[in-house]
């Protein structure tokens, strides 16, 4: 993210990490809490809810780690911009937010006489005699899940924005003032890729993390419920859409690092024996495409999933069959292949969108040569 200019690769991807840690665990909280789920896969699912949270804490203190050595190493943290101070600000928030979450988490278990263990090993169990506090620290553990979930939308958000707009790079190009046609053809394709190859890229990535999330939770919903939701094949066509998602991410962060080739050689793209040298956009629409016929079987197979349980249930009778119960399973099932038909339909357009530019772009720099007057000849004397 550009609003730190020192910042570290690792350091970025722990916290990341960490983010995507916490997200599987709000799913399973959540649907601990509002999910129909029998005990058996209750007590699984809980379990791995506080592993999950566990491992998220020991990310977050690898970060408090690591920002301390690069604060020694680095001889302090020098000055900052008014961009740079919202990101930490931001950052810190979630931090935060999260230590409350878990603080609030370890006391209620310990007021309640529970044993936490950590995928299967027991840990050291607290017995706190005030059971009557466990209550109020579950509620409060509840609503600083919630905030914390506000605070990583609000930093993603203000990343993304910096993203496709920083203040470094941004400036740089701005700078640069072609002295050609064809230069200002080459600046102006460069700007196309680096902006809407940014914006696919975030997206996709941030699509892909939720989609990723809420699958791992079906296909754990799946596994451990004896009588879970009959998904169908929904849930493999969003695992398929899933991965062309990887790969479709791939190419857009493709797009975006070619914005700077494309202005420092133009030749080398624009140039009329270089007919092949956007075949990554070609391929990353075309795959998109797959990803978009892929993700829409999958809507389709959940609504029929949904309509026919609801159709099979008689009204004010009790329903029986767990298999013809709408469960929060299927809602994410459903929801999982909703966020990869438009992650897809993002990848498409803007691939679409690239490929008609870099025709345009390659046309005009062909003709552009051609198209710079000739000075008017001197008039002989008679």
């Amino acid at each position: 993210m550009s609003f730190s200019p020192n910042r570290n690769i690792a350091s970025a991807a722990l916290f990341w990490l960490f983010v995507v840690f916490c997200a599987a665990a709000f799913a399973l909280g959540w649907s601990l809490d509002h999910a129909p789920i029998d005990q058996a896969a209750r007590e699984e699912l809980s379990d791995l809810h506080t592993s999950l949270g566990l491992c998220a804490a020991l990310l977050l203190a690898a970060q408090f780690l690591l920002g301390a050595a690069l604060f020694i190493y680095r001889g302090g943290g020098g000055a900052r911009s008014g961009r740079e101070v919202v990101g930490f600000w931001l950052r810190q928030l979630v931090l935060l937010a999260f230590i409350v979450t878990a603080a609030a988490a370890i006391l209620a278990a310990a007021y309640r006489g529970e044993q936490m263990s950590f995928f299967g090993h027991p840990l050291p169990r607290w017995d706190l005699p005030e059971r009557a506090l466990s209550e109020p620290l579950q509620m409060a553990h509840a609503y600083a899940a919630y905030a914390f979930a506000a605070a990583v939308l609000a930093y993603a958000g203000f990343a993304i924005f910096d993203r496709l707009f920083p203040t470094g790079e941004a400036g740089a190009l701005e700078a640069f003032v072609p002295t050609s046609a064809t230069g200002l053809i080459a600046e102006g394709l460069a700007r196309s890729f680096r902006f809407f190859g940014g914006a696919a890229f975030w997206l996709e990535l941030f699509l892909g993390v939720i989609s990723g999330v809420l699958l791992g939770f079906g296909f754990a919903g799946r596994t451990v419920s004896p009588g879970g939701p009959v998904f169908g094949d929904a849930i493999y066509w969003a695992a398929g859409a899933l991965g062309i998602l990887v790969l479709t991410t791939l190419f857009a962060f493709k797009y975006m690092k070619t914005a700077r080739r494309i202005r420092s050689d133009p030749a080398r793209y624009l140039s009329r024996d270089r007919r092949w040298t956007f075949w990554f956009v070609v391929v990353g629409a075309l795959l998109s495409m797959l990803g978009l016929l892929d993700s829409f079987v999958g809507v389709g197979l959940s609504v029929a999933l949904l309509i026919g349980k609801t159709m099979s249930q008689p009204p004010g009778i009790a329903i029986t069959d767990p298999t013809k119960i709408i469960r929060a399973l299927d809602i994410f099932v459903l929801l999982v292949n909703f966020n990869l038909l438009f992650a897809h339909f993002i990848g498409f357009g803007v691939a679409a969108w690239l490929r008609i530019s870099s025709l345009q772009a390659r046309h005009q720099y062909f003709v552009a040569p051609f198209a710079v007057k000739q000075p008017p000849l001197p008039v002989s004397e008679a």
